[in-house]
């Protein structure tokens, strides 16, 4: 199974960013028939920056994809070079599914992944679509893994 980060997290991440853009838009028009160069210049300036870092912050979003396999889930993520990380199934603890407002509002969840890996203890998984049982689908794959290696997980209470 692969998941991308769906665009309603974007929208969820950077709503105040996408708010400000349409009213700074939307002002520019009023301000330049007013002939406030000055003021017009500084706002499309803005505008343009705030647009440049909303393209750098989707592009940067929609380049991670989560491949969940039998033995492994993996990251992939980069823009122009790219790096994967590894989490062996087995190694896997424990989850959490959490929703913001705004997420909740976007219909997308967070699924946090808690493993015993040195480098990727806690691993977030953004933007997967709400109606997607991406815990469950992990789960099975961990007790099938751990079964098949013959891992059993001893807790210290």
């Amino acid at each position: 199974m692969t998941i991308r980060a769906d665009y309603r997290q974007f929208v969820a991440e950077n709503a105040q960013l996408i708010a400000v853009m349409a009213v700074l838009t939307g002002a520019l028009p009023v301000i330049i028939r007013d002939r406030d160069w000055l003021m017009g210049v500084a706002m499309g300036s803005l505008a343009g920056f705030i647009l440049v870092l909303l393209v750098l912050r989707y592009a940067m979003l929609v380049n991670v994809k989560w491949v969940v396999e039998k033995e492994t889930l993996r990251r992939i993520k980069g823009i122009l070079s790219k790096q994967t990380d590894y989490i062996e199934m087995y190694r896997i603890t424990d989850f959490r599914e959490s929703q913001s407002l705004l997420q909740r509002i976007m219909g997308v969840k967070t699924v946090t992944v808690y493993s015993t890996d040195r480098s990727d203890d806690v691993t977030d998984i953004t933007g997967v679509p709400a109606d997607v049982n991406l815990i469950g689908i992990i789960r099975e794959n961990v007790e099938k893994c751990r079964k098949e290696k013959r891992i059993y997980e001893i807790a210290n209470h």
